[in-house]
């Protein structure tokens, strides 16, 4: 029997989300863009047909009722930024597109919706060989689609409208609260922004333990002279090569149900720690001011593999790691565990929050890149690790994370930055664990398990004078900082022990694994992770 299938997709979801510095209309255009494929979709599905079976891909993911039953439609699976929608009828396909498309408009303005509807055969949903092929078409065909034509999805600016000091575009409806006129996007995200925090508080209500998100970035709980923000994405690994692996549709129905509860149960055991630590290590107050009911992590995009949120700026490098050892012990339907790669942006809190985001993806990217070598790579036999990449904006920035380090991160001698580190997998020179424990000897800091705090272990401690000096010395080069290295050893204070590379602590640099021939010191990322990582959160082991 022959069906017809609908693909829809939204363009342009992160410029959406975060074109805005108001952390509300961010979630609002989140909550937006989380129900245009639920709540929106299910609407219509149900005024279209009212037998629709818009829940039995997840419920029942094996069984196909469209093949079987008088129905004449049947969701195929939501996920990763699309729908598949099947129809008995072309028609009705056809009217799907229309309709939905219209809804977008009132409900979400400014997104960008592309279709591709496509004829299939009931047998092949099951088909091994036919259904790749079937789903492939239709792809391609929404990829033409997207080339081709991209709707005007706002109201064109005139001379004679006012602009939207949110947005820029033109300004049509009338905000009470903040006694200005602003555009309808705008005014859809703040409308929004309460009931994505409602829903928000619904779904993590049994970990959450009474504490709430905040819902302004001020409401992060900055300490008294640090107003940095950092801006978190977490990205699964290889993920679209694996639902490209699926076979079937029920393989792509359980693939994105398991993955999905993967990054949600990841996420839950994150905010259960961050609970842990409030009610039971006043060292966490250390590095977040908090208010009695507010915690320091507010999510603003949770998608099926992927995750962004925003903490107070010392505390994103440590919850994203938290939150990718989590997501790394979970496995999915087809049997594999999850890896993950993150970015973390650590910027002032009145920067442009999409240059922020933006900076934060980069980051991300890069860490894929060097992910992704070390799996492909006949010397790794592993499975994917997880890695992660970060960057603390002191002052403005601009261009890629590539144009960044070159102008600002490349010494005389070699690289700056050692970074990305791997978080989960083999442990070497370039984990974020060996880091770690690098600046905890520089910091001369360790846990005192009797007292149950922390303290200075011995005199060997860095003074910050001569950290800021052995900065200073990593830029001149390799001579300049084997002479200070030397001068500080003669006051007995060494630097940290490299895995793999033992004459570093004697010279400060090693080869760069990204360029044949080139050098890169690790210890200029340990002198800036020492300024924002919590260390004190590490309670109860002795050896960091």
């Amino acid at each position: 029997m022959k069906i017809y299938s609908v693909l829809l997709e939204v363009s342009s979801i992160q410029q959406y989300v975060f074109a805005s510095n108001k952390l509300k209309e961010n979630l609002g255009a989140s909550y937006l863009v989380e129900n245009i494929f639920e709540k929106n979709l299910r609407t219509i599905l149900e005024d279209l047909d009212k037998k629709c079976e818009f829940e039995s891909w997840k419920t029942d993911p094996q069984k196909f009722y469209i093949c079987n039953q008088d129905l004449e439609s049947e969701v195929g699976y939501i996920g990763g930024g699309n729908a598949l929608i099947f129809f008995k009828n072309r028609d009705t396909a056809v009217k799907l597109g229309r309709i939905w498309s219209q809804n977008l408009l009132i409900n979400a303005p400014g997104l960008r919706p592309s279709i591709a509807i496509g004829e299939v055969d009931c047998s092949s949903l099951a088909d091994k060989e036919k259904f790749p092929v079937a789903i492939g078409d239709l792809f391609d065909q929404l990829r033409e689609n997207k080339l081709s034509y991209q709707p005007q999805t706002t109201f064109p600016r005139h001379g004679i409208t006012a602009e939207c000091h949110h947005t820029g575009l033109s300004a049509e409806f009338f905000d009470k609260k903040s006694d200005s006129y602003v555009s309808s996007v705008a005014m859809e995200k703040m409308k929004s922004s309460q009931a994505a925090t409602d829903e928000l508080h619904e779904k993590f209500s049994s970990v959450l333990k009474g504490y709430r998100f905040p819902t302004e970035l001020n409401e992060l709980g900055h300490t008294e002279g640090d107003s940095h923000i950092s801006i978190v994405h977490i990205d699964g690994n290889r993920m679209g090569s694996r639902f490209q692996e699926c076979k079937t549709l029920e393989e792509i129905r359980l693939l994105s149900i398991s993955v999905k509860k993967a990054t949600e149960d990841s996420f839950a055991n994150l905010l259960k720690l961050i609970v842990q630590k409030i009610e039971q290590d006043n060292n966490i107050f250390d590095y977040f001011d908090f208010n009695g009911i507010l915690l320091p992590i507010r999510p603003i995009i949770m998608g099926g593999d992927d995750i962004t949120f925003v903490s107070p700026g010392k505390l994103g490098i440590y919850f994203a790691e938290i939150f990718m050892k989590e997501f790394s012990e979970k496995e999915v339907s087809d049997g594999r565990k999850l890896s993950s790669c993150a970015g973390v942006s650590i910027t002032k809190t009145k920067y442009p929050f999409y240059r922020g985001y933006q900076l934060a993806e980069g980051l991300c990217g890069n860490a894929k890149k060097i992910a992704h070598k070390e799996t492909d790579s006949l010397a790794h036999k592993e499975t994917d690790s997880s890695w992660i990449d970060f960057h603390i904006a002191y002052g403005g920035f601009s261009g890629s994370i590539e144009d960044i380090r070159k102008n600002n991160y490349t010494g005389s001698y070699g690289n700056l930055c050692l970074r990305p580190y791997r978080v989960t997998g083999k442990v070497d020179y370039c984990s974020l664990s060996e880091c770690i424990r690098g600046i905890n000897q520089l910091s001369g800091l360790k846990f005192d398990p009797v007292e149950k705090t922390w303290v200075d272990f011995d005199e060997s401690k860095w003074p910050r004078s001569k950290l800021k000096k052995l900065r200073e010395t990593l830029t001149m080069g390799a001579l300049v900082s084997r002479r200070f290295i030397k001068e500080m050893k003669y006051r007995h204070r060494t630097l940290p022990d490299v895995t793999e590379y033992p004459e570093c602590k004697n010279t400060g640099w090693i080869p760069d694994r990204r360029k044949i021939g080139s050098k890169v010191t690790p210890y200029f990322d340990m002198l800036e992770l020492m300024e924002i990582y919590p260390l004190k959160l590490l309670v109860g082991e002795e050896e960091v």
